[in-house]
């Protein structure tokens, strides 16, 4: 596995973490990798999937309070 990639996650564009972790599912479903490198590529999913479900998190939370600061419409309803 290259560390240098998944340690670098935080740098990483959401639409480039996606795309990573749309690349990995790709490659544990062909199922032609080794243990060991599937157990990497699962992990480096993980911490993907992670950061890509902590920005939209925060993308939805500054919405709310720019939507708040407005006045003009509702906040987002939340169902998290």
């Amino acid at each position: 596995m290259d560390k240098d990639r998944t340690d670098k996650v935080p740098e990483l564009t959401y639409e480039a973490a996606v795309s990573r972790l749309e690349e990995i599912v790709t490659l544990l479903e062909r199922g032609e990798a080794p243990l060991d490198e599937s157990m990497d590529l699962f992990r480096e999913g993980v911490r993907l999937s992670s950061f890509c479900s902590g920005k939209l998190k925060e993308m939805k939370e500054e919405m709310v309070k720019l939507v708040d600061a407005d006045g003009s419409v509702a906040p987002i309803d939340q169902e998290s």
